[in-house]
C-alpha cells in the first residue's frame, strides 16, 4: 500500500514538475528573448497587429504572427530534453512522462495564444473562467509589453512580480 502511494506521489510530482519547468521555459523565452526592447521584431510586429486595446482579437489571424515556428518549437523541446534525460536515467517511464508533459504544455500554450487572438470561438474551453482569465492576462501584456509574459499560465508572473492587472 505504501509503495503504491509513493509511486503515485512520484508520478504526480513528475507531472507537476513538467508543467512548472515547461511554463518557466515559456516565461523566460517570452520575457528575456522576445521582449528585450521595443525595437525587437516580435514587439514591433506582433504587438502592433494585436494591440491590447483595440485590435486584440481579429476575425482572420495570420498563423505566422501568432504561432511559434517549427524551429521555435524544436528549440523548446531541446530545452526540455536535458531535464527529461536526467530523469530518464533514473526511471525511463518518468523521463518520458516528463518530456510528454512539457510538450503537451507547449501545445496548450500555442493553442491558447492562437485562440486568444481569434474571434468567434465555439469550443467549450473558451467559456471556462481559467481561459478567460488567461486571455485577459495576455491582453494586458499586449499594451503593457513589460508585464504578463505567461501565456499558458500566469504562475511565473506572480512569482517574479511581473503581473499587472487593470
Amino acid at each position: 500500500m505504501i509503495k503504491e502511494l509513493s509511486g503515485l506521489i512520484i508520478l504526480v510530482m513528475t507531472i507537476i514538475s513538467g508543467l512548472l519547468y515547461s511554463s518557466l521555459i515559456e516565461y523566460c523565452l517570452h520575457r528575456f528573448l522576445l521582449h528585450n526592447s521595443y525595437e525587437q521584431e516580435h514587439v514591433k510586429v506582433h504587438h502592433k497587429v494585436f494591440h491590447g486595446i483595440d485590435s486584440y482579437e481579429l476575425e482572420v489571424v495570420n498563423k505566422e504572427t501568432v504561432l511559434s515556428s517549427l524551429c521555435e518549437i524544436l528549440r523548446n523541446i531541446a530545452l526540455y530534453l536535458p531535464v527529461a534525460i536526467v530523469i530518464f536515467m533514473r526511471n525511463k517511464f518518468l523521463g518520458i512522462l516528463f518530456l510528454i508533459v512539457c510538450i503537451i504544455y507547449n501545445m496548450w500554450e500555442e493553442f491558447a495564444h492562437y485562440y486568444f487572438h481569434k474571434k468567434n470561438k465555439k469550443l467549450f474551453v473558451f467559456k471556462l473562467k481559467m481561459f478567460k482569465r488567461l486571455k485577459e492576462h495576455h491582453r494586458i501584456h499586449h499594451y503593457m509589453y513589460r508585464y504578463n509574459f505567461g501565456i499558458g499560465t500566469s504562475f511565473w508572473d506572480v512569482i517574479f512580480r511581473t503581473i499587472k492587472k487593470v
